[in-house]
């Protein structure tokens, strides 16, 4: 990657500009940095904390949405169940994968608690400031449950690293993961992975069940079920015509902050075909899991009816609702209903209208019952020279 960005960019979406010089000269030595101090907690837990590999990952659940489907609403409405599930918070993610390193930074949040936690206060100071002009796109705090993706960053299995490294011919077959992904790295990455729900629950305790949401693993439901056989999935869907501008909306927001070359159409085709894979995985490989094991949910119903979409997740995948939670999920449904995004976008800035959209994914609209756009009646074209006083 780093031959490929400051040597080989030409032609490409990684065109090598001052700016992205630049960008790229700072973020590469702190990529390195983060991954190496990774690395070392990886081995120490391997000689500290062994025991971590004896432990079983029953019953893992998975949220496996089309990207800008209301996955991270569901992952953070879900996560409060406590008493049932545990997940990654995002500074877990991106400062502690390892054992070692989560021991570490716990050991100092106590430090720093019972001295009246300034380095805490400091920190929820600073992330406003960095992450509070994606809060249109996509909400983040350092304490909230997030998409464990991170997890790969290590292995480099992130599809996320195409943003800094846009060459779909080194990171794009992740998208397609089940069917262009070979045997062999599909083996180690999950088994990568698996390590790290090991890990987590070392930490948490393993009376609880594991809950994953990730839109990257929609490419991967059938790795994802062979590697764990009693695993459950959630499959969010939307409407294609708010997905798909929502979904390159919000990935040329990442691409833009690295400088990448997207001022033509191949980065928005990349991820319309992107879309195109998930869509297909959730509609074709989901239902064929056992009915208590697999659910489809459209995210319209969860703007519009979050209790009984949450009701009906528990009980068609048997997990009883505790009374605590059953009043939180109400309350939340309140509050869901006067919601509105603060996400713009317009589909016609990326070359896009709804008959492209519709054309591509006409399936989609009659599969989950969506309505097609109101296509404008093209008038009558005149009849050919002559004809109309042949007619007369």
């Amino acid at each position: 990657m780093f031959w490929r960005t400051f040597f080989r960019s030409r032609n490409t979406q990684a065109r090598l500009t001052i700016r992205r010089f630049l960008i790229m000269a700072g973020f590469f030595p702190l990529l390195f940095v983060i991954q190496t101090i990774h690395w070392i907690g990886f081995i120490l837990d391997e000689l500290l904390f062994r025991g971590y590999k004896a432990i079983e990952v029953r019953s893992p659940l998975f949220i496996a949405g089309v990207p800008r489907s209301g996955t991270t609403f569901l992952h953070r409405v879900l996560a409060n169940d406590e008493d049932r599930f545990t997940t990654f918070a995002l500074w877990e993610l991106i400062l502690a994968p390892s054992i070692s390193e989560r021991k570490l930074w716990l050991g100092l949040g106590r430090m720093d608690k019972f001295i009246g936690a300034p380095v805490a206060r400091l920190i929820n100071w600073l992330e406003r400031q960095v992450f509070s002009r994606l809060d249109n796109i996509h909400q983040i705090s350092l304490s909230d449950p997030e998409e464990d993706y991170f997890t790969l960053v290590p292995i480099y299995a992130c599809f996320l690293m195409i943003l800094p490294f846009p060459f779909p011919d080194e990171l794009g077959h992740l998208a397609f993961f089940d069917d262009r992904m070979p045997a062999a790295e599909k083996k180690r990455i999950m088994a990568f992975y698996k390590s790290c729900l090991q890990r987590h629950l070392y930490i948490k305790g393993t009376g609880k069940t594991f809950f994953s949401k990730n839109v990257s693993f929609s490419p991967m439901i059938d790795t994802l079920n062979k590697s764990f056989p009693d695993c459950r999935i959630i499959g969010t869907v939307r409407n294609p015509l708010d997905a798909i501008p929502s979904h390159i909306s919000s990935m040329m927001a990442g691409a833009k902050i690295f400088d990448n070359d997207i001022r033509g159409h191949e980065f928005r085709d990349q991820m319309i075909d992107v879309q195109r894979y998930a869509y297909t995985h959730i509609m074709e490989i989901l239902p064929a899991l056992p009915e208590n094991r697999q659910m489809i949910l459209r995210m319209e119903a969860l703007q519009n009816r979050l209790g009984a979409s949450v009701q009906t997740i528990y009980h068609r995948l048997g997990y009883e609702m505790s009374p605590a939670f059953e009043t939180y999920i109400q309350t939340q449904d309140r509050h869901q209903k006067h919601y509105k995004s603060g996400h713009g976008y317009n589909m016609a800035e990326y070359g896009l209208t709804e008959t492209m959209i519709y054309e591509q994914f006409s399936d989609v609209f009659e599969l989950f019952g969506y309505d097609p756009p109101a296509f404008p009646v093209s008038p009558e074209p005149p009849p050919p020279n002559g004809a109309a006083e042949r007619r007369k």
